[in-house]
């Protein structure tokens, strides 16, 4: 008994570690991404396009991603997956170190890796609390390792261009994906659910498991107001930033966010009963969409890092809580077609949110787009929590 568990903490301990260089590849692949195609282009519409071609499969094939992360043993999925992933940051590597990259080229490699990324977040997600930790460990640790990634990225990525060149931010990705396909192939991660278990809950679609747990629906209504109205207004930080002062405002307040989301991350690592609860979800979107709807209004650089250090926080705190709320009550035999349900609502509404902002942002200003959609989240993700609190009322009564 103290060898197995001894081997299951080396396990856990192995796919943390292959976990944070896999997302830190990922962050730094996609800003090189993003670098490249602004140099080949120069076009704003290219850089949405690549970001919409990145996110949207998510949307489309969560159902799909969700029974394929139910139906088969989840360390094998992401054994293929990852070294799907591998093969198109080497791809992408080599094309750019033969300068044979294209725009079209670029958009062909994004839908790939979005298609890719599709399948392997539901089984990733479900195999975050089969590594050996607490549900609220593994989430709070997730959550730390994504943003520390997320924000030492920028840094890396700039450093690897400006000295050796964008080819090394793709090579990079590639050698990042090795660890993660390594231990999938030596490590064996067992679902916590038999083969038959497994071939009886596929009839179960999605839609019939959001009427029948009221967790989702308590929890992805408010995740959806963050991802559509909230989370792509982060896009628009340059356009909202103070007069004369561009460049230095949109660097505070992306360090803001930034540094708010590891700090939270943190908190949460330290004290991991803070995610415990749904009004976390709750409160925590309704703190960001106060903060987003403020930050604009904001004519200091201090004022603004603050605000924007307390909306990181709060953002960070209501996806981690709402990840959390959703993985603690999916049973076993649905966890993939949760989590796919999760990310579906979390990344693939996010380009119909860059959309909205868009074209909110072509008819108004930035500053009124960002302020205005902010403000309808918090009245949608108000009265979103004041039905589900009624409904759950009435099911007691």
């Amino acid at each position: 008994m103290q060898e197995g568990r001894l081997g299951e903490i080396k396990g856990n301990r192995y796919f943390w570690f292959a976990y944070s260089f896999s997302t830190l590849g990922r962050f730094v692949h996609g800003m090189a991404l993003s670098w490249v195609v602004w140099t080949l282009t120069h076009s704003p519409l290219w850089l949405s396009a690549i970001a919409l071609l990145s996110a949207l499969p998510t949307l489309p094939l969560a159902p799909f991603a969700g029974q394929v992360a139910d139906r088969f043993h989840r360390h094998r999925i992401l054994l293929v997956t990852q070294t799907l992933g591998c093969c198109v940051a080497f791809i992408t590597a080599f094309l750019a170190y033969n300068s044979e990259l294209s725009p079209f080229i670029l958009a062909v490699l994004a839908l790939c890796f979005g298609i890719i990324s599709s399948v392997d977040g539901p089984a990733l997600h479900s195999m975050l609390v089969e590594s050996g930790e607490t549900i609220s460990q593994a989430v709070a640790r997730q959550s730390l390792i994504m943003n520390v990634a997320r924000s030492l990225a920028p840094l890396l990525a700039v450093a690897i261009i400006e000295s050796v060149g964008d080819t090394w931010c793709f090579a990079l990705n590639g050698f990042c994906f090795i660890p993660m396909i390594f231990i999938m192939a030596v490590v064996k991660i067992p679902n916590k659910t038999t083969q038959k278990e497994r071939e009886e809950s596929l009839g179960v679609t999605s839609r019939e498991l959001f009427s029948r747990y009221r967790i989702l629906r308590e929890v992805l209504p408010q995740v959806a107001c963050l991802s559509i109205f909230v989370m792509p207004a982060v896009a628009l930080l340059p356009a909202i930033s103070l007069k004369g002062e561009e460049l230095v405002s949109f660097g505070s307040m992306s360090s803001g966010l930034g540094f708010g989301a590891v700090a939270a991350a943190v908190l949460m690592q330290k004290n991991k009963r803070i995610i415990d609860h749904v009004t976390t979800v709750w409160m925590g979107g309704w703190v960001t969409c106060i903060g987003f709807a403020v930050l604009p209004a904001l004519d200091t650089l201090a004022s603004q890092w603050i605000c924007a250090v307390i909306a990181g926080a709060a953002l960070t705190f209501s996806l981690a809580a709402a990840n959390n709320a959703v993985q603690k009550r999916a049973p076993n035999i649905y966890r993939g077609r949760f989590s796919a349900m999760y990310l579906a609502v979390m990344l693939g509404l996010v380009p119909l949110g860059q959309l909205i902002l868009g074209l909110t942002a072509n008819y108004m200003s930035a500053v009124w787009a960002v302020r205005s959609c902010a403000i309808l989240a918090m009245v949608l993700m108000v009265l979103f929590a004041y039905w589900s609190s009624e409904s759950s009322d009435s099911q007691e009564d």
